[in-house]
């Protein structure tokens, strides 16, 4: 090998030791502004946690200034932008966000969730309907579908929707309680029983779905269990004067008129929106022979 030639591979081997290095510290530039980025997503999020929306804009557009393109850092602006009670510019991003990253779930859901909010049913299932599809195992996207479902009046499909939602969380009483709502608007007293008891055992202190399995107990003509539900309910809430009411009202469908009677003395009159209270949930209450309480007046027992 020649002089030339020699001085030729060196300064050749030279030079790809200078592209490597500059790879390198491309490299590591990329990796200190996808670092810097993140931290400053995460410090966004903590100024959202406590309220501070304005930081928490200026701090998710200093992350997306870094990396320009991330759709899970413009969705977070748009969440910021929500808070802050900018909808429209939260849209804009919301937008812009699918642009950037179509298959990510949680800008579809914001959106449906904006649409939502001004009535446009339909348009917000379409954006619920692509949340589902592009993260299937998320429950809470079904609930917002199966939600809005039933707003249209879709409700098999509502259904089946809120159905899934409880086999990807089984144990959030919340989902079973929507199911079990939407049964008995379906008159499928015995399905939306079962759901609604599922509910009642993951939430234990929760009186509200233990006066609405009352009113299902009674829909199937289980009226001392409706008798021992609205018990425990009035158990955790001793002054629900409504709850005493509703329990007045089932001691005489179970033909249990004493007791009712006792209760009834020691009741005051009931506010307007206690009585609002009782006549919904007694609204609610199936007879097979259609003969239904009158909800017009509550009884006086004497």
């Amino acid at each position: 090998m020649d002089m030339m030639d020699q001085f030729v591979q060196e300064r050749w081997r030279e030079l790809q030791e200078m592209q490597r290095d500059d790879q390198r510290a491309r490299e590591e530039d990329a990796d200190l502004r996808a670092e810097t980025a993140y931290l400053r997503m995460r410090l966004a999020d903590s100024y959202m946690r406590n309220g501070k929306t304005t930081r928490a804009i200026a701090e998710y557009k200093r992350a997306i200034k870094l990396d320009k393109k991330n759709a899970v850092f413009h969705t977070r602006l748009a969440d910021a932008y929500v808070a802050h009670e900018d909808i429209q510019t939260a849209m804009t991003t919301y937008q812009q966000a699918i642009r950037f990253d179509p298959q990510l779930a949680e800008p579809h859901s914001s959106v449906g969730d904006l649409y939502l909010r001004y009535g446009m049913f339909r348009h917000a299932i379409e954006q619920y309907r692509e949340a589902v599809r592009f993260e299937p195992e998320r429950a809470f996207f079904h609930y917002q579908l199966g939600n809005t479902l039933e707003h249209i009046g879709l409700m098999d499909e509502a259904r089946t929707a809120l159905e899934q939602a409880v086999l990807l969380a089984p144990k959030i009483a919340f989902y079973r309680f929507r199911v079990a709502a939407l049964c008995q608007v379906q008159k499928r007293w015995e399905e939306g029983y079962v759901h609604l008891g599922h509910a009642c055992r993951l939430a234990p202190h929760d009186d509200y779905y233990l006066v609405r399995l009352a009113g299902m107990a009674i829909s199937l003509g289980r009226q001392d269990e409706a008798i021992q539900c609205l018990q425990r309910a009035i158990a955790l809430r001793p002054r629900n004067d409504a709850y005493q009411q509703l329990l007045i009202e089932t001691l005489r469908l179970a033909d249990r008129p004493e007791e009712a009677r006792a209760i009834s003395r020691r009741l005051a009159p009931l506010d307007a929106y206690d009585r609002t209270f009782v006549e919904r949930r007694m609204s609610e209450w199936h007879f097979p022979n259609d003969t239904r309480a009158d909800t017009s007046q509550f009884p006086e027992f004497p």
